[in-house]
């Protein structure tokens, strides 16, 4: 009987466990809305990617967004940086420029090993 009861509470805690984690997301957005203390959007961060192949790049016109994960073609290559995030006035679509997502600004800057090559 001891054991029976070790057993349910085991499958009991394990079914909690898993229902609870059914209820919880990881936020994999590239996309940050920054808000003033009235909840209005102010400004918007997102990542972006050079496409220039420039590491010292900081024209928002090499750089585009690309909505998820960061794109698998995103390879290694020596010499190269791969990502920053921009803030900009408006969310950023698939294939936009910080300057088309408007008054763009570079917020950070990206690991300096890596180029977007077109994928």
């Amino acid at each position: 009987m001891k054991n029976f009861k070790q057993i349910a509470f085991g499958l009991m805690v394990g079914a909690l466990a898993i229902g609870f984690s059914a209820f919880t997301t990881a936020n994999s957005s590239s996309i940050k809305y920054n808000k003033d203390a009235k909840g209005k959007i102010i400004s918007v961060s997102a990542l972006y990617y050079n496409i220039s192949g420039d590491p010292t790049s900081t024209d928002p016109d090499n750089f585009i967004f690309r909505d998820g994960t960061t794109p698998a073609a995103c390879s290694t290559l020596s010499n190269k940086e791969c990502q920053a995030t921009w803030t900009t006035t408006n969310t950023p679509h698939n294939n936009q420029s910080p300057t088309d997502a408007g008054s763009p600004s570079l917020s950070s800057r990206g690991p300096v090993d890596k180029v977007y090559n077109g994928q």
